[in-house]
């Protein structure tokens, strides 16, 4: 389900978001395997930039207020379903920040509902599109690409999904300039905040 939610945000929302991302971001390498990741065997390390939970939190405090509150509320009008905010700041609400050839891994998520905020548009043609697959057996970016679909961001929109059983990437851009998104996790009673798997914080943050 896809959200215009402009009218929602603050006067100059995408300034300050940008000025956090490039202010905070991080680079990190992830190295698959891992039960989560669906790269091919010949990736052995992926370069990726984000701006870390806690810093969102405290950088961007309307954004988590619209993240617990409306975004919420808007997800559970439209749905019927109760969904709860991510206790862990960790990585309740993050920021994924993409640069140059960089791309996003080839994986599927552990939480029911993910919402997507972009704060960049990146429409046909110009790269960062999110590309998910047709085929859950999928396992690396070729497998994706043969039967998939795909959707450009549009900055201001909100994005819910379960890509739980879907493998999902993000493609690199083709054009200079930043794709900002901001990745928002959700839980429901069927599926709580614990059943997160305990290694996934490790292979995403590191060892503490």
């Amino acid at each position: 389900m896809s959200f215009d939610v402009t009218s929602t945000l603050p006067t100059g929302w995408r300034e300050e978001i940008e000025k956090v991302a490039r202010n905070d971001r991080i680079t990190k390498h992830l190295v698959p395997p891992h039960s989560t990741s669906r790269e091919g065997p010949e990736v052995k390390s992926l370069q990726i930039m984000t701006v870390r939970g806690h810093l969102m939190w405290d950088r961007l405090p309307w954004l988590i207020d619209l993240y617990r509150g409306y975004f919420r509320e808007l997800y559970e009008s439209a749905t019927g379903r109760r969904i709860y905010p991510t206790e862990d700041r960790r990585y309740a609400v993050v920021m994924n920040v993409q640069e140059g050839g960089d791309r996003y891994e080839c994986h599927v998520d552990t939480n029911p509902v993910e919402a997507l905020l972009y704060v960049t548009d990146h429409p046909r043609g110009t790269g960062g599109e999110l590309v998910v697959a047709n085929d859950d057996r999928v396992q690396s970016v070729e497998d994706v690409d043969e039967d998939c679909s795909i959707l450009y961001p549009v900055a201001g929109h909100i994005v819910f999904f379960d890509a739980r059983r879907f493998p999902h990437y993000v493609r690199q851009l083709r054009e200079p300039g930043l794709r900002m998104a901001v990745g928002m996790n959700y839980y429901t009673d069927e599926c709580p905040e614990t059943t997160r798997p305990q290694d996934l914080n490790e292979y995403l943050y590191g060892r503490p």
